[in-house]
């Protein structure tokens, strides 16, 4: 009958709302909890409490970026072929928010004198939290992804984009805060001061598995496409054009090298207060949310690849800032004029404003210029290769402990800017002629969603 084609066509159309709601609800609660565990400095620095092993703080970023891209894969094998995502997004959702939940527990009933005689039982508890936490969030961003691209209607999907973004920079803002009273000044001594953050993140991650739940997926009339022949893994190298951008890609995301130790080191070698760690959490976020517009303006008038040089560039300014730092500090006039080295500790807070800003650019360019010369049929391909050697370069600040532990931060900080050095220079490797499709391509729009963590 038309007047029951007439009800369910506006029945749809409101559910396709609501869906877009209930969408940015998702994701702004998800940027939340992701700010409340931001691995290379909040995490890294609560191994640095329980171990002066530097090759096991460096083991922090490694395990959450590594795992979580890995995972991603079999995301893709297991839940492709599937007609309903929502399910597998749900799951995922509610095993990161029991991992988290856990280490809450356990960080929370820890005492201080129970860490003083032995501090591998939380440090076991904790690595193995966050695996089973990495694992699922890259198994699930799959599904997820997919089942927001369905939701939310291609005319309304502009608005959603849009509508994302900001919510997200503001809810990341508004966890950095959370971060900066839970490890403040009046905070509860560690672990406990942990534990309230690991509790708060918990309940993000049950926010986002119940709005998760609550989207109406739309049923699908015929089942998902069989998947295509299978090809090479290694088909993609025979690109030039990729070859060069994965090189690019790996030198750049090798200076990663020392983002979990930029904090242990204003704390050992500047004088910064361990409460501190707030306020540098605020400092990444907002670089991270104030120069994500100058990205989306930068790629519009000069192409992706123009992004991702300004992030080869910008990620220099960290380990300059760290090398030049506490030769200022240590000049007779900056000591006389402030004594209780708080103009050193807030300057040295730019190094992690300069991180938040280059993975902001990171995240804006790398998909959409990977995008702009794979074939449209192998791009899962590209991406696939490309995250899974990623993925073991996300294991570079283990070798960047192990350098700590023998030649001192100095050699640290030297052997990433010549790894910057170079990446710049392998920028210039990268195509310009490459025309951007950016986030409007319907394949990247609606199946993909750019991490904080700057992963494709």
């Amino acid at each position: 009958m038309v007047g029951a084609e007439v009800r369910h066509d506006s029945s749809e159309r409101r559910g396709m709302a609501l869906n877009a709601i209930l969408g940015v609800a998702s994701e702004a609660v998800a940027a939340t909890a992701e700010t409340l565990l931001l691995p290379s400095l909040l995490l890294a620095f609560f191994v640095a409490e329980l171990t002066p092993s530097y090759p096991t703080i460096g083991l922090v970023p490694g395990v959450a970026i590594g795992f979580w891209t890995l995972a991603r894969l079999p995301g893709r094998l297991i839940t492709g072929p599937r007609r309903r995502k929502q399910p597998w997004s749900f799951a995922a959702a509610v095993v990161r928010a029991g991992a988290i939940g856990v280490l809450a527990v356990v960080t929370s009933r820890t005492s201080p004198t129970a860490l003083s005689q032995s501090a591998r039982p939380l440090l076991g508890t904790f690595f193995l939290c966050l695996i089973v936490y990495s694992l699922a969030g890259g198994f699930g961003s799959v599904p997820h992804a997919i089942l927001l691209g369905r939701s939310v209607s291609a005319q309304a999907w502009s608005v959603f984009i849009r509508q994302r973004a900001l919510w997200s920079a503001l809810a990341s803002i508004a966890g950095a805060f959370v971060v900066a009273r839970l490890l403040g000044t009046n905070a509860v001594p560690f672990p406990g001061n942990y534990g309230l953050l690991f509790l708060s993140a918990t309940v993000c991650l049950i926010a986002v598995a119940v709005v998760t739940v609550a989207i109406r997926e739309p049923s699908l009339s015929q089942p998902a496409p069989p998947a295509g022949p299978r090809r090479s893994v290694w088909l993609p190298l025979r690109d030039g054009r990729y070859r060069r951008f994965l090189a690019f890609r790996s030198l750049l995301s090798a200076t990663a090298v020392i983002d979990p130790f930029l904090f242990l080191y204003a704390v050992t070698r500047l004088g910064a207060p361990v409460d501190a760690i707030g306020r540098y959490c605020v400092l990444g976020v907002l670089g991270w949310v104030l120069t994500a517009p100058l990205w989306v303006w930068l790629e519009r008038r000069a192409r992706s690849r123009s992004v991702l040089q300004a992030a080869a560039v910008i990620r220099l300014v960290a380990p300059a800032i760290a090398l030049v730092v506490p030769q200022l500090a240590a000049t007779a006039p900056l000591r006389q004029s402030f004594p209780d080295q708080a103009l050193v500790v807030n300057l040295y807070g730019m190094a992690i404003f300069a991180i938040g800003a280059a993975l902001a650019a990171q995240s804006r360019a790398n998909t959409s210029y990977l995008a702009g010369f794979a074939p449209t049929p192998r791009l899962a391909s590209y991406t696939g290769l490309t995250n899974a050697i990623l993925a073991a370069v996300a294991f570079v600040p283990v070798l960047g402990g192990v350098l700590i532990e023998r030649s001192g931060y100095e050699a640290l900080f030297a052997v990433t800017i010549a790894l910057g050095l170079v990446a710049v220079f392998a920028s210039g490797w990268l195509d310009e002629a490459l025309a951007a499709r950016g986030p409007q391509d319907m394949r990247l729009g609606r199946d993909m969603r750019a991490l904080p963590s700057g992963r494709i």
